[in-house]
């Protein structure tokens, strides 16, 4: 053996290799696991804005991406953006859509909502949108399909608690 080199024993050599490899099953659990995620922007110091997964739901006329939690048998919408786009979807179009929630629609209603259903939480009314987009790389079609895409709201400047605040985030969304 040259100088430095150092014999090592195979009973030795087992045991670091097992740790090595429950180290990356472990990592690689807890980076497939729960989805899960959290909202930014201000209204983060008043809402708690962690949610376990994102829905993508097509209806009516309707898209909406609902940030949802678990709460004992039932389910906290913790936040849902929403939007008219019945006007906006060709038949038969599947692809991507790139959606002004602030725009006023005929008969003065916004394009885009955001609400918000907790249960032991009294009801929450938003202001009305300063600006916002929703864009999602696909129309979901397909139960079980997976859509992402992305959002941001500005609420208007007034005297309600979330006036001029903001929320943004990035999901990956599963039609339920």
């Amino acid at each position: 053996m040259s100088p430095g080199i150092h014999a090592t024993s195979i009973s030795s050599v087992r045991p670091l290799r097992g740790l090595a490899l429950a180290a990356v099953l472990v990592a690689g659990l807890c980076a497939c696991g729960d989805e899960g995620g959290r909202l930014e922007g201000s209204v983060s110091p008043l809402l708690d804005l962690r949610y376990k997964r994102a829905e993508a739901v097509l209806a009516e006329g309707e898209l909406s991406i609902n940030f949802v939690k678990p709460q004992g048998p039932g389910v906290n919408t913790l936040l849902k953006v929403s939007a008219r786009v019945g006007d906006m979807i060709p038949e038969g179009y599947t692809g991507g859509l790139d959606i002004n929630l602030a725009e006023v629609l005929e008969g003065g209603a916004q394009r885009g909502a955001i609400g918000r259903s907790v249960l032991d939480e009294p009801a929450r009314v938003f202001p009305p949108l300063e600006r916002g987009s929703l864009v999602v790389q696909r129309i979901p079609t397909a139960q079980g399909q997976r859509i992402s895409g992305e959002f941001h709201v500005t609420f208007v400047n007034g005297t309600d608690i979330y006036s001029g605040r903001t929320i943004f985030g990035s999901f990956e969304a599963t039609v339920p």
